[in-house]
Parts: C-alpha cells; structure tokens; sequence
C-alpha cells in the first residue's frame, strides 16, 4: 500500500525537469586531476616530442589549451618556446662568458663562488653535495639560495608556475639577467633533496604548497572544472555538456558529497537564481540590522510618515516635522489639549494609510523573517541525523527491526533537510518576484511544501520512537516523506515551465522582428516628425517673403541668445 524509496545518496535530488547526476557532472578527487594533466602533457608530448617538464610548461603557458599549443607549435615553434620560457636568449646561452667573466667556475679545481651569497666550496665532494646546476641555462648556485628563491616564490607571492631563474651572465660588461622558467623537475627534485636533509624546517611545506599550485593553475584556467569550497577539501568537480547554467539546478556535489552551487560557489539555493543570491545576501548584510530596529521601535507618523521612535513612557507623540499629535498605541489624532483621548476599542487596521516606504520595510522583513526562520530549521534538522540514527539503532534492538526495516527514518530525515533548504531560498524567489514568476500559483505550492514540511518535521521530533516500529506508522511517515518529494516536483515543474515559456516567448518575439503595436508605434511617430518638418519648411518660405516670426522666450540658437543677452529678438519691420 505503499511505495518503497530509493536508497539515499550523498548527492542532491535531482527531478525529472533536472539533469541527472551522471550526466551533468563529475566529482574528481587530487589524483583525478593530476591523471587529466598527465594525459594532456603525453598529448604535448606526441606533438613536440619534449620532455614531460617542458610539455607541462608550454601547457602551462597557453592555459592548459591542448589546441592552443598546437597551432602556435606550428605556426611558430621557437615563439612558443620562448614565451612558455623553454627557449633561452642569446645572452642568457653565452655560458663561457658568464663562467670567465663572473669568475664563477664549476668542476674544476678553482672551486666554486656562489654568484648570490658568495659562499665558495673547494673540493669536488663539496660542490657535488651542495651545488646545483639548472641545465636547460647552465646558471649555478648553492642549495640553500636555491631553496630561498623558491620558498619565497611560493609561500610568499604564490609563484609556483612560472618562477625565473635567478642567475645572471655578464655580456659586454653588463648584466642579463636569466629569462628561463625553472621547470616542475627541477624543482621538486631540488625540494626533496632540502627536505630529505632537515636543513630547512619549511621544505615539507613549501614542497605541499608547490604541488598543489601546480593543481591550482590546471583548474584555475579551466572553465568547466572548480575547487570545492567546503573548508580543506581537495576535490573538485567537471562540468559536462549536459550541465544547464540556465536551471534551477547548478548544485553540485564534490567526493566528500559537499554541495554547492558550481555558478556562484554559494551554498544550493534553488529556486533562486545566483543573482538573486549575490543581492539578498548583500540586502541582509546591510538594512536587516537597520530595517529590524525600526520595524520593532519606530512608528510612522499618520501626516508626514516620517518615521518616529519613542524614547519615554508617555503615549502622546508629537512630530516635529508636520506638528501632528498623534496615539502612539493606535495612531489617531491625540488631543493634547485636554488628552481625552482613548483607544481601548478594537478598529480595523486601514493598510491604505501605511507610507510607501514602512510597506516596503514589511514586505522585506516579512521575507527576510521566513528565511532566516527555515535556515533556523535546517541548522536544527541536522543535528537530526545523529538522533535519527541512535533512534535507528533503538528501533533494531527492542523493536526486532532488519537495518532495512529502519531505513526510511534516514530518508526522511535528509527529505525534510532538503526540503526546508528549498523553502529557505523560496522566499528569496518570491521577494524579487522575476517577471516570469506566475506569483499566486507559486505561493500556492510554496504553502502547500510548507506545510508538508511541518508535518514531517513533527513526525521526525516524536519522541514515541517504538511507534515508528508498527506497520501502519511506518507506512505512514513513508508516504509523507513522497508528499514532500511530489510538492518539490511540482513546484519545480511549474517554474521550469514559467521560465522556459518566458524564454521561448522571448526567443520568437525576436526571431519576429518588431510586434504590431511596435510598428504602429514608429509609423506614428515618422508621420508626426514628416508633418513637423513640412510645417517648418511653410513657415521658413513665408518668412521670406514676408516678416520673420517673433521666436517664442528661450528658443533660438545659442549664438542668437548671446547676441541678445537671453532677450527676445525684435521683430524686423516691413518694407
């Protein structure tokens, strides 16, 4: 008599209206990332047939865009190794000239002068041990000035991609500098051997920051992939070509099954859009302080509806601005004369009377409260899994309930978080009201979801835990956990219909061209504009032939305004 749910999973519910999991998008962990550079740096690699640390820096540098490295590799090869910064300068290449004329020497019995601190190592063990040659330039220095340079790349500018070789060469007299990049082997070779020494206590960390700049910089130049923005979470998530940034659905959901909105990186908000978001979060920031004060201790006043607070015991309130005394309590006119004045009997409130401005200070806390209260819930229904699940454990133990029997405690409980979710963020829709929303409808389906809600929500909080053991309880709590999934169908399935109707309606209006009444519209105006000029052309002929009209106050050009000191021309007499 009842229909069975599906196993709960971490992502989100997705409706018919929406795309599925599967084909929207796909969660990829650290290693998933690190696969897909190594597949597109193997593609290089085929192409240019360079080592992988050179494959990964001409990536690097056209954005990860495999199509963009071909086209300039055949276009322009040596261009697209000098800007990736592979292919090194003429001056930079004159590596006899840095060696002799900087004094600099390497593998000879002269020993070795470090061209950044100056330290000088003798014998061929120590320069073995503690000097370090970037190849693809021939510049060479000692370990720990190594290490500084990239530790300060790193840690402290976030430089991992494209750090310079810090070498210069002496050329004619002057100093080059190097314009090569250190490539990814280089340096993580380099970095493990300072970590593996213990010399320098930040080489793990710099090391960690290193490797995950490197992942930084692929998802970072790819549109269709993002970080999760869940607090030290590692993964990400891929956008495919079903993902629609036009739904109501852009949530997503990362390996460790944190949700969020892929657009915005806000916290799922459907059904409001991320501009909605980026303006209500801005609106409560900055007037929901404001706005909660003056609705809870100003009253405006029923003459000038300025708004008024009260700072004293006494009833009787006189506006400074209009002179009015009015009831603080009802608001009707106070006679201060002789304060005869009562207002114990009960009267309609008159809305008509309410300010322009107080109306709109209610309709936003009308909004704001409900959101904030369904945030409340929701923060409150979380703490609910734990309880759910000693109240699971219960049910099996002194109920003689199967781990499957139980299961539909915790589908209830994530329904009903999802659902008070949804609600939270109606109210969002419903204050901006967008011009597709059909808003009696929506208000409709929006209390009927409520009000399901409520109802599960009540079911979840009994404290008769050995009820939920009984068929007919059980059965029940199933079918109001599907009332709650069909309310949110419906009304998704309505506002995927205003929109897509609005848009479609929008698409034809200007595939046709300009409507009837917009044609109406323009011929009427060329008509009057037509007629205009034809009675300024009459009035000009006769002006010829006869007298010039007298120009009405403020007309004429600013020449002739200048020449008569704003007065009116005067009138030539006839001949």
């Amino acid at each position: 008599g009842f229909e069975e749910l599906e196993t709960p999973t971490s992502a989100p519910t997705t409706y018919a209206s929406w795309p599925t999991t599967d084909d929207a998008y796909v969660a990829l962990t650290a290693d998933d990332i690190g696969l897909e550079q190594q597949r597109l740096i193997h593609n290089v690699q085929d192409l240019t047939e360079v080592e992988s640390h050179v494959a990964r820096q001409l990536l690097q540098e056209m954005k990860w865009n495999y199509e963009a490295v071909a086209e300039l590799y055949y276009e322009d090869t040596e261009k697209l190794l000098s800007k990736a910064g592979v292919a090194v300068s003429e001056a930079a290449t004159a590596k006899k000239v840095m060696r002799t004329d900087s004094g600099l020497k390497l593998g000879d019995d002269g020993g070795f002068t470090c061209q950044v601190c100056y330290d000088t190592f003798e014998s061929g063990e120590e320069m073995a041990a503690n000097v370090r040659e970037f190849v693809a330039c021939g510049h060479a220095m000692c370990k720990s000035c190594w290490f500084q340079q990239l530790k300060t790349k790193i840690l402290d500018e976030g430089a991992s991609v494209r750090i310079a070789c810090p070498g210069f060469s002496m050329v004619d007299g002057k100093v080059v500098r190097c314009n090569i990049i250190l490539d990814e082997r280089f340096v993580h070779k380099l970095l493990k051997e300072v970590q593996a020494s213990g010399d320098e206590p930040d080489a793990e960390r710099t090391l960690k920051r290193y490797q995950k700049q490197l992942n930084d910089n692929y998802v970072n130049n790819n549109n269709l992939i993002k970080w999760c923005p869940a607090t030290d979470c590692a993964s990400a998530v891929r956008i495919k070509d079903a993902f629609d940034k036009n739904s109501f659905c852009t949530d997503v959901a990362c390996s460790d099954a944190h949700t969020w909105c892929f657009i915005c990186m806000d916290e799922p908000h459907a059904p409001a859009d991320c501009k909605m978001v980026k303006d209500w979060r801005k609106k409560c920031a900055e007037d929901s302080a404001t706005c909660c004060w003056l609705v809870q201790f100003t009253k405006d006043c029923p003459e000038c509806k300025i708004a008024i607070n009260k700072d004293g015991g006494c009833n009787h309130m006189h506006c400074k601005q209009c002179d009015h005394h009015f009831c603080w309590v009802c608001l009707g006119h106070f006679e201060h004369t002789t304060y005869a004045h009562t207002c114990n009997k009960f009267v309609e409130d008159d809305t008509s009377t309410a300010s322009a401005s107080r109306t709109a200070l209610q309709r936003y806390t009308h909004y704001f409260d409900r959101f904030t209260n369904h945030a409340k819930s929701r923060e409150l229904e979380s703490k609910l899994r734990e309880a759910t699940l000693s109240k699971m454990e219960k049910m099996q133990d002194e109920g003689n309930k199967t781990w499957l029997d139980v299961q539909f405690m915790k589908q209830a409980t994530a329904q009903l978080i999802e659902a008070r979710q949804i609600l939270q963020w109606t109210y969002v829709t419903g204050f901006y009201e967008p011009a597709w929303l059909s808003k009696n409808i929506f208000d409709m389906n929006q209390a009927e979801l409520e009000c399901a809600t409520e109802k599960l929500s009540n079911m979840l909080e009994s404290e008769d835990i050995m009820k939920w053991c009984n068929e007919g309880e059980r059965v029940e709590m199933i079918n109001q956990t599907i009332q709650v999934q069909t309310r949110l169908k419906r009304l998704f399935g309505a506002l995927e219909a205003w929109k897509r109707g609005e848009e479609d309606a929008k698409g034809k209006q200007d595939a046709a061209g300009p409507s009837a009444s917009d044609i109406s519209s323009m011929a009427v105006d060329e008509a009057v504009n037509a007629k205009a000029s034809a009675d300024a052309e009459r009035a000009g002929s006769r002006s010829g032939d006869k007298t010039v009209a007298m120009a009405p106050a403020g007309a004429g050009s600013a020449d002739e305004k200048a020449s008569n000191n704003g007065k009116r021309p005067l009138k030539k007499e006839k001949r």
